[in-house]
């Protein structure tokens, strides 16, 4: 079994690439693992895609926080806000580990961290999108950035934007009941990220990655601490229950 040493202000970014996972006996062994509420969300997915999808995530995050406190995978079991975003129970686990999930075609990922509450979204710059979207959700600084791209780099300046935002509304655990255009980032300046005032956040307690995991693929991720503390990002490939590789972070 690997095993992970969640330390404190390390963050760790575990993802799958779904469609290279297509042993029968290995995903027999995922059903196995997951519990039956979460094999019933499984099955109801109309596409078999999406169904195998589902329960590749569902093992990622079991077999990560397995490796990360020497529980047996199939031990964990899962809460949910009134957002919808999940948890551990509590007093399951020694350590205050604190989970992320995101997917998209052809990859789902899990970023762990301790104590601070975190939120990961990932993208493929394979889907079509219509840049109208930032007229409705994006700042007037994030438009006037992305209308100032090169016409061939505004669909990858755009996933830039639009996977942090993703990840701000998911590390504060209320999906969009937050407004996109309540808040804005300034990646032309650091990734500074700035507030309308009925937000009542603070710039200064959050950290923000962004990176790109695989060729074609964006992610983000955001970290809220009152601490100001300085977080180091690991990054790495795992097939579920079989083995996890350390990968170079690919900063930009």
């Amino acid at each position: 079994m690997d095993t992970i040493l969640l330390k404190q202000n390390e963050i760790h970014f575990f993802y799958s690439l779904v469609n290279e996972i297509q042993d029968p006996m290995l995903l027999d062994r995922y059903r196995s693992i997951i519990s039956e509420t979460e094999k019933i969300k499984t099955d109801r997915y109309v596409f078999e895609k999406d169904r195998h999808s589902c329960l590749i995530t569902r093992s990622l995050v079991r077999f990560v926080l397995s490796a990360c406190t020497g529980m047996h995978p199939a031990h964990f079991e899962f809460m949910e806000n009134s957002y919808g975003k999940p948890a551990l129970k509590p007093g399951l686990v020694p350590i205050p580990v604190k989970f992320n999930l995101s997917h998209c075609s052809g990859m789902t990922a899990c970023a762990l961290i301790l104590n601070s509450e975190i939120g990961v979204d990932i993208e493929t710059q394979h889907r079509k999108i219509d840049l109208s979207l930032a007229d409705r959700f994006f700042t007037k600084y994030e438009t006037d950035y992305l209308r100032k791209r090169p016409v061939e780099e505004r669909q990858s300046a755009f996933f830039d934007i639009w996977t942090l935002k993703e990840s701000y509304i998911k590390a504060k655990g209320m999906g969009l009941s937050i407004g996109l255009d309540k808040f804005g980032f300034k990646i032309d300046q650091g990734t500074n990220i700035y507030f309308d005032e009925s937000l009542n956040d603070a710039p200064d307690q959050w950290t923000f990655f962004r990176f790109s995991p695989r060729e074609n693929y964006k992610a983000a991720i955001s970290v809220n601490s009152a601490t100001r503390d300085i977080f180091k990002l690991h990054v790495h490939k795992c097939t579920p229950l079989v083995s996890i590789t350390e990968e170079p972070l690919p900063v930009f």
